[in-house]
C-alpha cells in the first residue's frame, strides 16, 4: 500500500464512525408500548392469582415436609444406598415428601437414569451421592457386584490405580455432592489406600461419609486429614431386614438426633419403603426434621 492511501484508511474510518454515531442520534426513538387496557391488566392479576393459587396447592398437597432447622425437635438425615441397581423401589423412596440423599452405585445400570430423575424438579431437591465400591474382607459379595459392572477399589491397587478408579466413579456420578463408601471392609481400614483416595475427593470440592462397614475404619480419620468436610454413619436402619426391626433401630436414631444431628444409611427394600412411609409424617408431627445429608456439616456428628 502507499503512503498516501496508507493515512487515508484511518481517516475514513474515524468518518464512518462519526457517521454512524451522527445517524444514531438523529433516529426516532421507539414507539412507546401502548398502554395496557383494564380488561388486559384483569387478565394478566387473574393470571398472576392462579399462578400463586396452583404453587399454594401443589406445596400443600406434593411439596416436602420440612422443618426450618433451628425449629426442630431432632435432626436426622436418611441416605439412601444402593440406588441405581432398580427404579420401583426408587421411585417409591423418591415419592416421600422428605429430604432424602440418594447414593448411587456408578455401574450400576440405571446410574444415568435415576440421577436424571432426581434433578427433574427442582421444587423437591435432593442430594446425590456417589456410593464408591471399596474392597470389603469377604470377597463373595463383591464378586457378585464385579459381575454386574461394579469397578471396586482394591487393597492391592496402587495409589494412581486407586486415584484413577475414583476420578472413573466420580465422572458416572456427576452430579454428586459428596461420597459414601459401598463395602470397604478392608480397604477403609488401610490408612495408605484412603490417603489415595482422599485429595481426589477433595479436588472436586466433595464431602465424605464413612459408612462405617468396619470398626476398624480409617476413612474418616483420613478425610478429615485431606480437609474435606467429613460425616460418619450412626445407624444402619435395616441391618436386620425385618419391618419392626427397622422401626426399631429408626426410633433409636430419632432418639439420638434429640441431643446431634444424626445420620442413617438404609438400602432400597419394599419394608423400607414401608415403614418410613409410615413413621417419617409421625416424625414430622413430633418434630424431628429430615435433611439433606450435607446439612449434617452444619453440626459436627460425634462417631
Amino acid at each position: 500500500m502507499s503512503r498516501p492511501a496508507s493515512r487515508l484508511a484511518p481517516a475514513l474510518l474515524i468518518a464512518w464512525v462519526a457517521l454512524a454515531g451522527a445517524l444514531f442520534l438523529l433516529a426516532e426513538p421507539p414507539p412507546e408500548p401502548p398502554p395496557v387496557g383494564r380488561e388486559d391488566q384483569a387478565i394478566r392479576d387473574r393470571m398472576a392469582t392462579w399462578a400463586v393459587r396452583d404453587a399454594e396447592q401443589w406445596t400443600e398437597r406434593d411439596g416436602d415436609l420440612t422443618i426450618p432447622w433451628a425449629e426442630a425437635e431432632g435432626h436426622l438425615a436418611i441416605v439412601i444406598d444402593d440406588v441405581g441397581r432398580e427404579l420401583d423401589l426408587f421411585e417409591d423412596l423418591l415419592d416421600l415428601r422428605f429430604a432424602l440423599t440418594f447414593s448411587v452405585l456408578p455401574g450400576s445400570v440405571y446410574a444415568t437414569g435415576v440421577q436424571q430423575r432426581l434433578l427433574v424438579d427442582d421444587r423437591r431437591p435432593r442430594e446425590i451421592l456417589l456410593h464408591l465400591p471399596m474392597e470389603p474382607l469377604d470377597p463373595a459379595p463383591m464378586q457378585l457386584d464385579v459381575a454386574e459392572g461394579e469397578i471396586f477399589l482394591l487393597a492391592s491397587d496402587s495409589p494412581a490405580q486407586l486415584r484413577t478408579k475414583t476420578l472413573a466413579a466420580l465422572d458416572r456420578v456427576p452430579h454428586a455432592v459428596g461420597v459414601n463408601n459401598h463395602m470397604g471392609s478392608k480397604l477403609s481400614a488401610d490408612p495408605n489406600a484412603m490417603e489415595a483416595i482422599m485429595p481426589a475427593l477433595h479436588e472436586r470440592g466433595l464431602f465424605f461419609l464413612d459408612s462405617r462397614t468396619t470398626p476398624a475404619t480409617l476413612a474418616a480419620t483420613q478425610a478429615e486429614r485431606a480437609g474435606l468436610p467429613t460425616l460418619s454413619r450412626h445407624v444402619f436402619l435395616d441391618h436386620d431386614p425385618a419391618p419392626e426391626a427397622i422401626r426399631a433401630a429408626l426410633e433409636q436414631a430419632v432418639a439420638r438426633s434429640r441431643s446431634e444431628p444424626t445420620v442413617v444409611i438404609a438400602h432400597p427394600s419394599r419394608a423400607v419403603v414401608e415403614v418410613l412411609a409410615d413413621e417419617l409424617p409421625r416424625l414430622h408431627a413430633r418434630g424431628i426434621g429430615v435433611y439433606p445429608a450435607s446439612h449434617m456439616l452444619v453440626t459436627p456428628t460425634k462417631r
